[in-house]
Formats: structure tokens, sequence, C-alpha cells
């Protein structure tokens, strides 16, 4: 009796040792297994890492790369070419301005008495040498005086020496002066009037000018500085 119990119990020890056998072999050979595949390339594999895709820009961001490399041949603009394109804009306002500044003769006439205020001109009328900062026309009495640009009315006027006397408003500081005219002008203070437009007649001359005969007498200024006519007009 007692020596089955013995090889009973010796049996299930050798059982137990084979079952630590077996499981020992098998966790080696998983980790062998797994060793194995970490050093295969993933090409042989058939896996492979996640890929970021790049972000597409938007249809807005792009539309407006586009125009700026439309507009500046996708470089970034030269300095002096930006100076350059200033000047030249420049200098076209200040031509434009040039020409919507350009007069007309009030009428036509010979000049009697020029523009002279650097030098000393004789006067008939006063007979004596003085200088003038307008210019006397010749024009029968009665004959249309236009305004030479664009203004407004700034004053109409009875003048000792000038007679009846209006006074134009024009763009950049300009002002002009027109006299003796005829007592019913044309016009009125605050009227707005076009170039050529008629703003009175010719008026019979003051004592001041009565040597000339029927004249017109015009003068310009910009800013309140005498400017002789004759450079202005055309």
């Amino acid at each position: 009796m007692k020596r089955r119990k013995s090889n009973d119990k010796m049996a299930t020890t050798l059982v137990s040792l084979g079952l630590c056998v077996v499981a020992l072999g098998a966790g080696v050979s998983y980790y062998a297994w797994d060793q194995l595949q970490s050093a295969v390339p993933q090409e042989v594999t058939g896996q492979t890492s996640p890929v970021t895709a790049a972000k597409t820009p938007s249809l807005q961001v792009t539309k407006e790369q586009s125009e700026q490399m439309s507009d500046d041949g996708g470089e970034e603009p030269d300095r002096e070419t930006v100076q350059e394109t200033v000047k030249t804009t420049v200098a076209k306002q200040e031509e434009k301005k040039t020409e919507t500044a350009q007069f007309i003769y009030p009428l036509t006439g010979e000049i009697l008495l020029p523009y002279s205020v650097e030098t000393a001109i004789y006067d008939p009328t006063l007979e004596q040498y003085r200088t003038n900062d307008n210019i006397c026309m010749a024009a029968e009495e009665g004959t249309p005086v236009m305004a030479v640009a664009d203004g407004t009315v700034a004053e109409i006027k009875d003048d000792e020496r000038t007679g009846r006397t209006v006074v134009i408003d024009h763009a950049d500081g300009w002002r002009t002066t027109y006299s003796p005219l005829s007592e019913d002008v044309a016009v009125a203070e605050g009227d707005t009037v076009g170039q050529g437009e008629t703003i009175g007649t010719v008026g019979q001359p003051e004592k001041y000018g009565a040597a000339l005969g029927s004249h017109l007498q015009f003068s310009m200024e910009q800013n309140g500085e005498k400017v002789d006519p004759q450079t202005k007009l055309k």
C-alpha cells in the first residue's frame, strides 16, 4: 500500500515538471518570434507607418497668392521702382492740375499797357513812368468780357480808379480782376461762372486811363501774388 502511494506521488511530480518545461519552451518560442518580426523590414511584412498628408491651402489663399505673383512677377517690388512709380504719379497729378488751371484771354485786343512790376513804363494818361501790375487791352465800348476760367464771383465794386470792377476766384488760389465794365454786369456776387462765359461788357474808361481810350484793364494773382497775365493766358 505504501509503495503504491509513493509511485503515485512520483508520477504527479513528473507530470508537474513536464508541464513547467512545456510552458517555459512556449515562452521562449514566443519571445524569439516577436524579435524576428521586429527585425524584418516593413516592405517584407507589408505593414506601413501612418503618413500625415500635407495641408492643402484654401481657395482664397491660393487666389491671393496668384494675384500677388501676377502683380509683382513673384518677387518683392524693388524699393527704387516703387519710389519711381510714386514720382511719376505725382508728376502726372501736377501736370493735370496745370492743365486744369489754363486761362483764356478775356477778349481779343491790342496790349496798350503791358505788365511791368520791375521796370517803370510810361503812362500816357499820368504822363509819367510807373510800374504796372496788370495789362490794358484795347476794346470797343460794349465788347463782351469773358471769364478766363471757371470760378466764383467774389466781388463786384465801383472803384474810383478802375470804375465798375468784377473779381473772380478760381481753383488753386487764382484770382482775376476785370475793369472798367459797364454798369449792367451779367453776374452777381456768389455766382458760379464757366470759362468763356460773359460776365459783362467793356465800359467807359475812367480818368486815370482816359488817354488809352476804350479798353479793358485785367489782372491776375495767385495766393495774393501778382502774376503777368501774358504768361498764363492762352
